[in-house]
C-alpha cells in the first residue's frame, strides 16, 4: 500500500528530489508551484508517496483553493505524480497505487474533487487498474520532442524543406538577434507579449503575471532565456525558453507583422535550439502542438522542426462522493466547457 505525506521541502530539496523521479516537469518544479501561488493564488502543498516499508516512491506538488469555512474544495495535480524510475520502464501498478494514495489523501480524507493531469503517455491508461478514477473529456497534453543528441547540422538536415528554406532566408536577411536572462531584456519581452496577445485577442493561461512570478522563482543559474530581433531598432518577435531538468521548452513569443518578411520565428527558434544544444541539454520540447487545439499556423511552424509527437493521457477525477466535491466538480466542468461531454470509466 502506498500512503501519501504533506512535506515541507526546501527549493533545492524539492528540485534534487524531482530529478531523482520518472516525468520529471516543469508543472511539478517548485517554481512553478510558488508561481502559481503568487499569480493565481493557489495554495501548494509537496508531499511524498512511500511504500509499507517507508521507502519514497514518488512525490507529488498539488496546487489547492480549499473552500472557507465548510472545507474541501479543489486540488489539481499537473503532470503528476512522480514515481521512482524503473530499468524496465513504465509500472502501472505502481503509478495506480500512487494515484490511488492521492485520491484517498485529497478526495476521502480531505473532501476535495479531485483532478489530476497525469504526466505519463497516452495509451498507458489502458493499462491502469484505478478504483474511484474517471477519466474527464479534457484530452491530454501534446507536444514534441527535439532529440538534441546529434550534432547541428545533421538537426539542421532534419529540418522540413520549406523551415529550413526560411530559416536560410532569415539568416541571410540580416536580423540582429539578442539573447539573454537579464531583468531588462525579460520585462522588455512581457511589454511586447502583452501588447501581442492582447491584439491579437489571444487567451492563454501563460500570462505575463505568471511568467514575472516564474522568473522571480527561478534560481539565478536557471532564469528564463529571452530571444528577441530587430531590424534596426525596429521589433521583429521573440521567443522565452525554459530549462527543466534535460530539457529546454519553448514557453511564449511574439511574431510581430514586421518579422514575417524576415522568416524571423525560425531564426529565434533555430538560435533556442543551438544554445540548449551547446548547454548539454538533451531535448527540446516545442511547447504544445496539438493538430486538434493549436491554430494551424502555429502548428505547421512547429512540425516544421521535425520534433517527435507525443500526447500525454487524458485528465482524470477522483469521483466525487460528498456534495462539496460534487459542486467544485460542476463548477470547474463548467469552467472548461465539460458540462455537456459524459466523461468515461478508465
Amino acid at each position: 500500500m502506498i500512503r501519501f505525506t504533506p512535506k515541507g521541502f526546501r527549493q533545492a530539496d524539492w528540485d534534487a528530489a524531482a530529478a531523482g523521479f520518472d516525468g520529471g516537469n516543469l508543472m511539478q518544479s517548485w517554481a512553478y508551484g510558488e508561481a502559481k501561488a503568487a499569480a493565481d493564488g493557489w495554495q501548494v502543498e509537496r508531499g511524498v508517496l512511500t511504500d509499507e516499508a517507508g521507502a519514497t516512491v514518488g512525490i507529488a506538488q498539488t496546487l489547492l483553493r480549499p473552500l472557507p469555512v465548510v472545507g474541501g474544495g479543489l486540488a489539481w495535480i499537473n503532470r503528476g505524480p512522480l514515481v521512482r524510475p524503473s530499468r524496465d520502464g513504465f509500472e502501472p501498478a505502481l503509478y495506480g497505487a500512487a494515484l490511488d494514495a492521492l485520491r484517498e489523501h485529497y478526495a476521502e480524507r480531505g473532501g476535495y474533487y479531485l483532478r489530476i493531469a497525469p504526466g505519463i503517455r497516452d495509451g498507458e491508461v489502458a493499462t491502469l487498474s484505478v478504483n474511484g478514477f474517471s477519466v474527464t473529456a479534457a484530452p491530454g497534453w501534446a507536444s514534441a520532442v527535439l532529440d538534441l543528441a546529434p550534432d547541428a547540422g545533421e538537426l539542421r538536415a532534419g529540418l522540413r524543406q520549406n523551415w529550413r528554406n526560411g530559416l536560410n532566408r532569415a539568416e541571410r536577411g540580416g536580423a540582429r538577434l539578442v539573447r539573454g536572462t537579464d531583468e531588462s531584456l525579460f520585462e522588455a519581452f512581457l511589454a511586447e507579449y502583452a501588447a501581442f496577445v492582447t491584439s491579437r485577442g489571444i487567451e492563454t493561461t501563460v500570462t505575463v503575471k505568471l511568467l514575472r512570478a516564474l522568473q522571480q522563482t527561478l534560481p539565478t543559474d536557471r532564469k528564463m532565456s529571452c530571444y528577441r530581433a530587430f531590424d534596426g531598432g525596429t521589433p521583429l518577435g521573440s521567443a522565452l525558453i525554459v530549462h527543466h531538468g534535460d530539457t529546454a521548452e519553448y514557453l511564449a513569443g511574439t511574431l510581430l507583422d514586421a518579422g514575417r518578411p524576415f522568416s524571423i520565428g525560425q531564426l529565434l527558434l533555430w538560435r533556442a535550439i543551438e544554445d540548449a544544444r551547446s548547454a548539454g541539454l538533451r531535448r527540446f520540447d516545442l511547447g504544445g502542438m496539438d493538430a486538434e487545439r493549436t491554430p494551424r499556423g502555429i502548428y505547421d511552424f512547429k512540425r516544421g522542426v521535425s520534433g517527435a509527437p507525443y500526447r500525454l493521457m487524458p485528465e482524470i477525477e477522483a469521483r466525487p462522493t460528498g456534495l462539496r466535491a460534487r459542486l467544485v466538480r460542476w463548477r470547474v466542468r463548467r469552467a472548461r466547457g465539460e458540462n455537456s461531454v459524459p466523461a468515461t470509466a478508465p
